[in-house]
């Protein structure tokens, strides 16, 4: 597809500068409240197993308190199914979560997700969605949880641009996280912004580096820049 036309389209500019513009907006009635600082470091395996189905393995370590203080681990398996040439993927996740919560215990959580995605290559560009709806049970015995489980939809807009003839693919996106079951009353609960690269050290394996700026609606949650890499290998 090609890129000229589009942005020369009224309609095109005003789409994406509303999907830009319109996230912020619950965000600028927030006060100012206490920001931290976090470190992510993940590692993952991705294998084909047959044609258009793929296994994922992932690992994540997520540090707080200005990057000294545990704060989770992650431990991800799932399946993606691909169709019509890997413009859309369809995903059911797992994940077990171990983390160090307000109550200052530590408790195992378990995390399911189900994805559905497409993308659009324009030019060197590369515009992705990716719709999900996660649902999380939490430990009654470390936590006073007002709904368990808690039910979260999650919207994520991305774009890529493949420098031609370099191993480096920078990228930014958005995401916006929504409750779905709470019962005082479903609200959005974090907007996350993402900026960073991808280095294509060969073939099959990849490092990427980003940094990640979680804004909580919640106010007793602080907002969190995180600085992170990853390593990944496809099989």
């Amino acid at each position: 597809m090609k890129l000229t036309p589009l942005i020369q389209s009224p309609a095109i500019v005003r789409i994406l500068l509303l999907l830009i513009c319109l996230p912020t907006i619950p965000v600028l009635a927030q006060p100012r409240k206490e920001t931290d600082i976090g470190m992510i470091l993940s590692g993952e395996i991705n294998k084909g197993l047959v044609k258009q189905l793929d296994l994922t393995l992932g690992e994540e370590i997520r540090f707080m308190n200005n990057t000294i203080g545990f704060e989770r681990s992650v431990t991800t398996a799932g399946l993606d199914y691909f169709l019509l040439k890997k413009k859309i993927k369809m995903g059911v996740y797992y994940e077990l979560i171990y983390l160090y919560n307000k109550n200052q215990l530590f408790e195992m959580r378990s995390r399911y997700f189900y994805n559905l995605s497409y993308r659009q290559v324009i030019e060197s560009f590369t515009l992705s969605w990716r719709g999900r709806i996660q649902g999380v049970y939490r430990d009654e015995n470390r936590g006073d949880y007002k709904f368990n489980p808690k039910y979260v939809l999650k919207n994520r807009l991305q774009l890529e641009y493949s420098i031609f003839g370099k191993p480096w693919k920078p990228s930014i996106s958005c995401e916006l996280s929504n409750e779905l079951n709470n019962p005082s009353g479903n609200e959005f609960i974090r907007i996350r912004y993402e900026g960073g690269a991808t280095w294509r050290m060969n073939r099959t394996e990849y490092i990427d580096f980003f940094i990640r700026y979680d804004r909580q609606f919640d106010f007793r949650d602080p907002h969190i820049f995180y600085v992170g890499t990853g390593y990944r290998v496809k099989m």
